[in-house]
């Protein structure tokens, strides 16, 4: 239970006061400190030791104000946190200037770039582990700095007098002032720290806070304005000082309590002063939430009577067996709290993840809910700090150029501006941009180009080459924009002042400034920017680009998003355990109950043990189990609803039990049982369906083809249902960037390298004098000459984009030799090279199930034509496979299935592109022969046997094909398994299931 509030009188010492943190604590403090203002005549400043129950304290005070309350104290005790309270000192602009930390961090820096053994020394050779160890050596030497501030209070106490004393009152002169004192201090106590530190690395720390600590640092500021609020209030001593009531709303570290205990004992010199402590002992648990003082026997009887004076009834235990089971649950649990007419809930977060994955499933109830996240929400989770880190991936990427992926991610942000990219004053007409980030994505998967300015203009190029459509000439006036902004950062020696200013200027001419400003997490970034506009000193250290970038991305990794909530019916707030002190709730639910997450524990500062942080007045973590067991308590005791959940089953399968308070607390509650999750769902029953075998029916409103190429005819001979997946209703899988160099790109690559190899030698024959075929050693020498040359003229572009090319290459050129060897053997039968990369087609006349004549377009890219000069009106087909011998000739044994080179045969004599011929002969080309075993006489061609014969069978194939589609006959999913395996319809059409 609380104490009665204490009487006040005239003596000098501060007045305790503890209050029971139970669900009557708010009321209990707000009448305690009205009370003070009645005693008093005087309106009190009330300081809280932590931020969380402000709001909370401020409500209770007006919900209780005392009748006849004198119209003088008649407003709101001033209540305040204790860093507000810090920050709110009487001259507090005389103070050394305040250093943000961010500017601390480049101090720290700066100072271990001078020293690349201190980097050694502490395992940060990379950008990010140097700005992680700058954190860390800060938190350090602000513990050092703080278990030194007693020995500095009262001479910081008398330096304040002097300094209200003298004339003058600036800066420079506490500066002045202060240094020698703590550089005394600091000597002092340097011998006892290093007594107390045995590691070699702590030593180095020590060494290092010596020279780096100032009287800017946070420690020592804390100290110059308790002086100057005591300082103050001694002036206004003789007019009636206001009564201070501090209030500690959670255990301080032995150095804090020391400092605070200090500090009120000269401030009850001049007015009351009430130190608020909480009385465990009427709301523990366990033993260890109970003052250590107390013996053993009265510490069990406390708890047993908090037990029987609790209401279990109100406690419910609830365990899931796995991850999705328990956000499921806590959602399911939020809502009935919801259902029941609760509009004020508490979602304890003390397992963030199923925490947030909670949330997320709570959204979908919309507006009418409210959630504010207080466990700090990461400003980097948020898409706005996704779109700026796009470009930072950007600025990272060599000069040749970035992964695709990277690009896309940034083209695809939804901040930036396309129109202002291409053009700055942003006049591009809009419709001109519609899909152009798409098409390009759709251009460099297809191509499978990873990385690289070239292959990426490579790509493009291509895709007008061999694409039904142009692409979009902006794409490459796109492309070249960024690369421009990209340049701007190359090569250059940059400092913070530069860097900073670089990345404002992009920001601002892609537009993204704009979009970020309207949104609330882009805003909240964009002032997190504007931190980076350092003093004059600062400014100037200079860092490479990687440095520079890492301090960014450290910074935003550190900042908190804060949420602009709007008004709702109800509100859930998501917070840590600690925050529940003084909080009103409903309800609390809270996640993370198991052995592993209750309690959770803090390490000490980086380089300092449990043992030495203890020694030095930190937190240690015997403090922390302490103060978790103390707000657990509190929790349980206070709130007239409380569900307990955790997960029963670790990712490894292993059972994972309640945490051992909750476990001793079933010990005298044996009734008080878990229940398992799967309680709270509804059963639900059905019946099996199997699944049966795929078969689409064509809808009436489905538009026909009228074209088809031999891919898509080849997809509907091999699978009707896959045709009608991909070419009718154009689904496609969404693919991504594969490892390695794809296979189609090297395709298309060789295509394009043999393409202008027979142009050249077809140029070459008809300018020279004598045909370079009548010397067979000189006209084999040229034509390795020549595809070699081609070959690293072709790939030389790949390879600046994408160095992991030149594999291919090298494959290629041990190719070159036997394939000069089979195009002087086809030289030798009578064939000659006619023309490459040839658009061909036809018209295919059908009739409709309705009885209509049609025609459907068949067309596509044949690789090449060959003409005889034995029989003038003899041609050949050719296309080349990227591919080995073997898997040609099971080509050739399909080859009605896989009719491409009938189709080109066909569409060659019918549109009549060899004028007078007629192509009578077909073959398919190896690229991948097995040049190991053959050598240069290596077999790489399947040519087609009876192709009159086949033609004809082809034809009534192909017509019974299209009319069976235009008939709207079923499309059945038939395919065999080695269709079936990289089908992309699969998913869809669920063979295995049937």
């Amino acid at each position: 239970m609380s104490h009665p509030f204490p009487t006040l009188n005239e003596q000098k010492q501060p007045y305790a006061w503890a209050i029971a943190p139970n669900a009557d604590a708010l009321k209990s403090l707000a009448e305690g400190i009205w009370n003070c203002a009645m005693q008093t005549n005087q309106r009190p400043l009330v300081v809280l030791s932590t931020a969380g129950p402000l709001m909370g304290v401020r409500a209770a005070l007006e919900r209780c104000p005392p009748n006849n309350l004198p119209s003088h104290i008649a407003f709101l005790p001033q209540v305040m946190s204790f860093n507000d309270w810090l920050e709110a000192a009487p001259g507090a602009w005389k103070f050394p200037k305040k250093q943000t930390d961010l500017e601390r961090w480049l101090s720290v820096y700066a100072t271990l770039r001078k020293h690349k053994q201190l980097q050694s020394w502490f395992k940060a050779e990379t950008e990010a582990g140097s700005w992680g160890l700058a954190q860390a050596i800060i938190a350090a030497c602000d513990t050092l700095s703080n278990s030194i501030a007693p020995s500095l209070q009262q001479e910081l106490h008398q330096l304040i007098s002097n300094q209200e004393e003298s004339i003058n009152q600036n800066t420079q002169s506490w500066i002045e002032t202060l240094e020698p004192l703590l550089d005394r201090t600091i000597g002092q106590a340097y011998p006892a720290l290093a007594r107390k530190v045995v590691d070699q690395e702590a030593q180095v720390l020590l060494t290092f806070w010596r020279y780096i600590t100032s009287p800017s640092d946070p420690a020592f500021r804390k100290q110059f304005a308790m002086a100057a609020h005591l300082e103050a209030s001694k002036k206004i001593a003789q007019v009636n000082t206001r009564p201070l009531v501090w209030v500690e709303t959670a255990d301080p570290t032995p150095i804090d309590k020391q400092l605070i205990q200090w500090y009120l004992a000269d401030y009850a010199q001049y007015a009351p002063a009430i130190e608020v402590t909480m009385n465990w002992e009427s709301v523990a648990l366990w033993a260890e939430a109970i003052s250590t003082n107390a013996p053993e026997e009265q510490k069990l009887q406390a708890i047993q009577t908090n037990i029987s004076n609790a209401h279990p009834e109100h406690w419910h235990l609830i365990a899931a067996k796995r991850f999705e089971e328990l956000a499921w649950a806590t959602a399911k649990t939020i809502e009935r709290q919801l259902i029941d007419g609760k509009t004020n809930i508490a979602l304890v977060a003390q397992d963030r993840l199923v925490a947030r994955r909670a949330r997320a499933l709570l959204a979908r109830l919309g507006p009418s809910l409210k959630i504010q996240d207080e466990t700090g929400w990461k400003l980097s989770t948020t898409r706005a700090a996704a779109a700026l880190n796009s470009w930072l991936e950007l600025l990272r990427a060599p000069s040749e150029g970035p992964s695709a992926a990277d690009l896309l991610e940034f083209l695809q942000n939804p901040f930036l501006d396309l129109g202002r990219c291409l053009n700055s004053n942003g006049t591009r007409d809009a419709e001109s941009l519609n899909g152009l980030v798409a098409q390009l994505e759709d251009i460099l998967i297809a191509s499978q180009v990873k990385s690289g300015w070239e292959t990426f203009h490579m790509a493009i190029e291509g895709s007008v080459t061999h694409g039904s459509t142009a692409p979009n000439p902006l794409l490459l006036e796109l492309l070249q924009s960024i690369r421009g902004r990209l340049n701007r950062w190359r090569g250059i020696k940059i400092n913070c002042a530069l860097a900073h200013q670089y990345l404002v200027d992009d920001l601002v001419q892609m537009g993204m400034t704009e979009g970020l400003d309207k949104d609330s997490a882009g805003k909240q970034l964009l002032e997190l920017l504007e931190t980076f506009d350092f003093d004059v000193e600062h400014q100037q250290i200079a860092m490479r680009l990687n440095e520079w970038l890492s301090l960014l991305k450290t910074v935003i990794e550190e900042s908190s998003y804060e949420e602009k909530g709007a008004s709702a019916e109800a509100t859930l707030s998501i917070l840590p355990l600690s925050s529940t002190r003084f909080r009103e709730f409903e309800s609390v639910v809270m996640v993370g109950c198991d052995e592993q997450q209750l309690p959770a524990f803090s390490e000490p500062p980086l380089f300092f043990s449990d043992t030495l942080n203890r020694l030095l007045g930190g937190s240690s973590i015997e403090a922390q189990f302490i103060q978790q067991a103390r707000d657990l308590s509190q929790l349980l005791i206070s709130f007239p609803s409380v569900n307990l959940l955790w997960q029963s089953k670790s990712k490894s399968g292993e059972p994972l039990r309640p945490s051992a308070w909750i476990q001793r607390l079933q010990i005298d509650l044996p009734n008080w049982q878990a229940q398992n999750a799967s309680a709270l769902f509804a059963p639900r029953s059905g019946t099996a369906a199997p699944s049966q075998m795929a078969i689409a029916t064509l809808d009436s409103d489905l538009p026909m083809p009228v074209s088809m190429s031999p891919s898509a005819y080849k997809a509907l001979r091999d699978c009707p249902y896959r045709y009608y997946v991909r070419s009718l209703l154009g689904l496609r899988k969404l693919k991504g960037f594969e490892e390695g160099f794809d296979a189609s790109l090297a395709g298309q690559t060789l295509h394009k390298i043999l393409r202008n190899f027979y142009h050249a030698m077809k140029s070459e024959a008809q300018k020279s004098a004598t045909p370079i075929t009548a010397e067979p050693e000189l006209h084999r020498a040229w034509m390795q000459d020549q595809l070699t040359l081609i070959s690293e003229q072709v790939f030389k572009r790949l390879i600046e984009g994408d160095a992991r090319v030149l594999g291919v290459l090298r494959d290629w050129q041990q190719q070159i030799p036997s394939f000069i060897q089979w195009q002087l053997d086809r030289e030798a039968q009578g064939w000659l090279f006619y023309d490459a990369e040839v658009k061909v087609g036809f018209d295919l006349p059908f009739t409709d199930a309705d009885g209509n004549e049609r025609h459907i377009r068949i067309e596509g890219y044949a690789d090449r034509f060959d003409v005889s000069i034995h029989d003038p009106n003899a041609a050949s087909v050719i296309d080349y496979k990227n591919q080995s011998l073997a898997k040609v000739e099971w080509r050739s044994e399909v080859v009605l299935d896989d009719p491409q080179l009938l189709i080109y045969a066909r569409a060659a004599n019918e549109s009549k592109k060899i004028p007078g011929r007629a192509v009578n002969a077909a073959e398919w080309v190896a690229l991948k022969a097995d040049v190991k075993k053959a050598g240069d006489g290596a077999e790489r061609s399947v040519g087609i046997a009876e192709i009159p014969e086949l033609m004809q069978e082809f034809s009534e194939q192909i017509t019974e094909d299209v009319q069976s589609l235009w008939s709207g006959k079923p499309l059945k999913a038939f395919a065999p398994d080695s269709v079936c395996q990289y089908c992309e319809a699969r998913g869809i059409c669920r063979k295995g299931m049937w």
